[in-house]
């Protein structure tokens, strides 16, 4: 499909399936942030209602280019909005009674909600109701990269696509054919997320944040206990409400994101096996905190960040979330931020 790194496999059958109208009425895109499942979603759209019948979409008809502007009658994208704490009930009711009328333009009427996980209780009722008695000419597309924070009776109405981290070199690859300098560097640096390839590869204020996170990382695996618990509370009491927006969630899931694979590189580093890290541009870091604890002390703080991410959504107490983790965080005096 246009534009998507990876995936070749699950995006050639389900592109050949979409153009011969073979597609199944709701469809669960899952997978870490980064890897396409939302540029995958709008290509679905594209190929259903594409007037060349063109897997991905040919990106050039009037339909394609409407779904790119997001302004085609049968398309619907569904997200949180930026003043919300979740996806509202009032959301689905709009959708549904979309869903209640035929094709204005196209052959299928097109639903993506992402990020689908981001459903309040009441919404995840209301779109139950939809998944149960789907109209015969509508497709969901829920996008998320947590689908345990689905409920199971959704989950099991929706056909998966499992979204898998993308090898370095066909990221590389990828980038090289849109003219992106230095294709390879960027490639490394992503761990397997072309997404994150494009955005570092795309403006300086993307890397300047992310080695802003390394070295908070970094800062605090060299820091005491004290400085440690006065991070956590710093971070949990950024606000989180309906007025501000889920401010502190996002802080913390986007440090979670960010330093789950420089701790995964610390614990096959401190196993003695890290041939291919998921960040080479931190190697030497990363081999420096390997040296300053155990294996297990490692595996045991990047196996907590994994529940943390899972989780974290479903916290009510992110304070003790972040106080845990400054508590397993093993300490090296020799890592100094850069």
């Amino acid at each position: 499909m246009r534009d998507v790194i990876g995936q070749r496999a699950l995006l050639e059958r389900l592109g050949a399936r979409a153009v011969r109208g073979d597609v199944a009425q709701a469809y669960g895109l899952f997978g870490a942030r980064g890897l396409g499942k939302r540029t995958v979603a709008l290509r679905l759209a594209q190929t259903m209602n594409c007037a060349s019948g063109t897997a991905g979409g040919c990106g050039t008809c009037l339909s394609c280019r409407k779904v790119e502007r997001g302004t085609h009658p049968d398309v619907r994208l569904i997200t949180r909005a930026t003043e919300r704490k979740d996806i509202t009930i009032e959301q689905i009711r709009e959708m549904q009674v979309d869903l209640a009328l035929r094709p204005l333009e196209g052959t299928r009427r097109v639903v993506i909600v992402d990020d689908a996980s981001e459903l309040n209780q009441h919404g995840q009722d209301a779109l139950l109701k939809t998944l149960e008695e789907p109209p015969v000419h509508a497709v969901l597309l829920l996008v998320t990269t947590t689908p345990a924070a689905l409920h199971e009776t959704i989950r099991s109405r929706l056909q998966p696509l499992e979204f898998r981290l993308v090898a370095t070199q066909e990221i590389a690859d990828g980038l090289a054919t849109r003219g992106v300098k230095d294709a390879a560097l960027w490639a490394a640096a992503s761990a397997g997320r072309p997404g994150l390839a494009v955005s570092l590869a795309g403006g300086d204020a993307q890397r300047q944040e992310r080695e802003r996170l390394d070295a908070e990382l970094l800062r605090l695996v060299s820091s005491g206990l004290s400085d440690r618990f006065a991070w956590a509370l710093d971070l949990n009491d950024l606000p989180d409400d309906l007025d501000h927006g889920r401010r502190r969630t996002a802080e913390i899931r986007r440090r979670l994101d960010a330093w789950s694979e420089l701790l995964r590189d610390a614990t096959v580093a401190a196993r003695g096996d890290l041939v291919r890290p998921s960040r080479p541009d931190r190697e030497s870091e990363t081999r420096t905190l390997a040296a300053s604890a155990s294996a297990d002390d490692w595996l045991e703080v990047s196996l907590l960040v994994q529940r943390f991410q899972r989780d974290l959504d479903f916290s009510a107490n992110a304070r003790m979330m972040l106080e845990l983790f400054a508590l397993k965080l093993p300490y090296s005096a020799a890592v100094k931020p850069s």
